[in-house]
C-alpha cells in the first residue's frame, strides 16, 4: 500500500454532488429544496474540516455558497443524450462528478472523496469520525436510514444502504483516479448476452467485458468492494448509520427510475414483516443529526 501524506491544512473530505439540469426535473423547486437540505446536512457537521463541491449546467434557486467551503461549478456542456434515459441520468452524473473532482483536487486537495446525491443526507458525526479514525484507503457506507419524501413520523433503518444508494463511497484521494474494469451496462456498456445474464445474477462482483473506468467515475455501487479488491484494497465499514437515503424521489435514476419507494419492499408477507421491524419513529435527535425536515423538502 502506497503511503498518503495529505498537505497540511487539507479538508478532510470533499463531497461531490452532480445537480442535474432543470430539463430533467419534474419539479424544479423541489429540486433544488433537496438540494438545499443536502448542503445543510453537510454544513451541519461537528467537525468543519470538510468542503463542498455542487456541479450542474442550470444553478438552483438559492445561492449554493452558504460559506467559503461551498462552491458552486457551472457545466456548460452536457452528455449526450443517450437511448435509454436511465443510462442517460447516470452518464450525466459522472460526467458532473469528475468535473468536480478536478476542481476539488487543485483547489483544496483533500484526503478524501464522498460522492453525494443532491437529495441524501449525511449524519453530522461523519466528517468528525473520519478525522480521528480516517487511514484507511476507503469506507463504504452501509449503516444508514431510508426515507419516503415527506414522512414525518417513520424512518427505516438498513446495514445494506450500497445495494440502493450510490451515496455510499468514501474514497482516499490518492485512489480516487486508479483504473479498473468497473464500467457496465449501469453506464452504457454494451455487453456480451453471457455477461449480461452475469450481472444481473451478480450484483457485487466485477462483471466479464467492463468498460475501464476510475473508481470515481461509475456509479456500480453494489460492485464497490468488487473494484478496491481489484485495486487490492480492502473497504472498511462506517460503523453507525451515516446517510439518509431519500427515496420516492420521482425524479431518480435509481431503479431504473421507477420511483423507488417503501412501499416497493411489501412484495411479499414475509418482507412485509422484515420492513416494518426496521421502521423507527423520526426523533429529534435524528431531525437534528442530518437536518432532516419535517416538512420533507
Amino acid at each position: 500500500m502506497s503511503e498518503h501524506h495529505p498537505q497540511t491544512n487539507a479538508p478532510g473530505v470533499v463531497f461531490l454532488i452532480p445537480f442535474a439540469p432543470r430539463r430533467a426535473k419534474a419539479k424544479w423547486d423541489a429540486a433544488c429544496a433537496q438540494l438545499r437540505q443536502t448542503l445543510r446536512s453537510i454544513q451541519n457537521s461537528v467537525d468543519g474540516n470538510f468542503c463542498a463541491v455542487v456541479v450542474g449546467n442550470d444553478a438552483p434557486d438559492f445561492d449554493v455558497v452558504l460559506d467559503k467551503r461551498f462552491y458552486f461549478l457551472s457545466l456548460e456542456r452536457t452528455q449526450p443524450l443517450h437511448p435509454n434515459p436511465v443510462v442517460g441520468g447516470v452518464l450525466d452524473k459522472m460526467t458532473k462528478v469528475s468535473a468536480a473532482w478536478e476542481h476539488a483536487k487543485t483547489k483544496w486537495n483533500p484526503r478524501y472523496v464522498m460522492k453525494l446525491d443532491a437529495d441524501d443526507l449525511i449524519s453530522s458525526r461523519l466528517v468528525g469520525w473520519l478525522a480521528q479514525n480516517g487511514g484507511e484507503v476507503g469506507y463504504l457506507v452501509s449503516h444508514g436510514w431510508l426515507w419516503e419524501t415527506g414522512a414525518r413520523f417513520f424512518i427505516q433503518r438498513t446495514e445494506t444502504l450500497d445495494r440502493v444508494c450510490g451515496s455510499c463511497l468514501i474514497i482516499r484521494s490518492d485512489l480516487v483516479e486508479c483504473t479498473g474494469p468497473f464500467r457496465t451496462e449501469t453506464e452504457g456498456v454494451v455487453l456480451s448476452e453471457e455477461n449480461s445474464r452475469f450481472a444481473l445474477a451478480d450484483q457485487y462482483s466485477l462483471v466479464p467485458g467492463s468498460g475501464i473506468s476510475t473508481l470515481l467515475a461509475n456509479d456500480s455501487h453494489q460492485r464497490f468492494a468488487a473494484q478496491f479488491a481489484f485495486l487490492g484494497h480492502k473497504l472498511t465499514t462506517v460503523p453507525f448509520p451515516a446517510v439518509i437515503y431519500r427515496m420516492g424521489n420521482a425524479d431518480s435514476n435509481t431503479w431504473a427510475g421507477g420511483n423507488y419507494s417503501m412501499r416497493q419492499h411489501f412484495h411479499s408477507f414475509r418482507m412485509l414483516v422484515g420492513s416494518l421491524r426496521r421502521t423507527r419513529l423520526v426523533t429529534p435527535r435524528v431531525r437534528k443529526e442530518f437536518m432532516l425536515e419535517a416538512d420533507g423538502k
